[in-house]
């Protein structure tokens, strides 16, 4: 502090005093800072929180479509076995077996069978020779078109004639639900023929040494096989494939 004073003898004097700090009294706090990742979570949380909000508010406007047993079977994991079924299922497809006996229990056409029998032949081709295996066609007994539906596989000890009759009502109804048109009206006399294993591209170029062999739906010692001693892989179309057939006469041969 600067003081002027005027003297009795008319002299001025100029005095200057310092204050000293209070030592015992403590500073003001300080107001905590706030670093730039403290902003950055900051931000980023409420703008979560912003597109939630917003989220919900347009689920709850906009009424949700129920879905349709086809969607849902989709939606569900399913496969193009379970496709196959449903779109059959939407055509009115009847399998009835009149006055047939039905097929055994597990040879039923379903989910389960289809895919045990699936898995029955890849294990088996996975240890086997193609020799142990045959591609599998479908024929109308009143044309001369054999559709390609599938391949069969067996153990050593099981014939294919046995192998096809095991499964035959498994591999009759998959022709019918993939060839709905040509072979559907014929469901309980479809034929089944055999061919050597992997042979498409013989058939295709109808070679002359190539001949198809006509399996009987009934074979003596064929329900006594078990069905993991057989297997059935059956075709399946992609993106409307229009599937392999081939022209034959009644011997099996190439018709051209």
């Amino acid at each position: 502090t600067r003081t002027l004073r005027l003297r009795s003898d008319g002299t001025v004097t100029d005095t200057q005093t310092l204050k000293r700090p209070n030592l015992g009294q403590s500073a003001p706090p300080r107001p905590a800072r706030t670093t730039m990742a403290q902003l950055h979570t900051t931000r980023l949380l409420f703008s979560l929180l912003l597109l939630a909000l917003q989220l919900a508010a347009g689920f709850l406007a906009v009424p949700q479509p129920q879905p349709s047993p086809r969607s849902l079977a989709i939606v569900r994991g399913a496969t193009d076995w379970d496709r196959l079924i449903l779109e059959d299922e939407d055509e009115d497809l009847v399998f009835e077996y009149g006055n047939r006996d039905p097929p055994p229990r597990d040879m039923k056409y379903s989910i389960y069978n289809i895919n045990r029998q699936r898995e029955h032949y890849n294990s088996i081709r996975e240890v086997s020779s193609k020799d142990l295996s045959n591609d599998v066609y479908a024929r109308d007994p009143n044309t001369d078109t054999y559709f390609f539906v599938g391949k069969i596989a067996r153990v050593s000890d099981v014939t294919p004639a046995s192998a096809v009759a095991r499964q035959y009502n498994l591999i009759e109804e998959h022709s019918a639900r993939l060839r709905p048109i040509e072979l559907y009206p014929s469901w309980g006399s479809i034929e089944l023929w055999l061919a050597p294993g992997d042979s498409e591209l013989d058939v295709a170029y109808c070679k002359p040494d190539i001949r198809f062999i006509r399996v009987d739906r009934e074979v003596d010692g064929s329900i006594e096989v078990p069905n993991s001693s057989c297997g059935f892989a059956g075709e399946l179309y992609e993106s409307n494939e229009e599937g392999f057939r081939t022209q034959r006469t009644e011997d099996g041969f190439a018709a051209k």
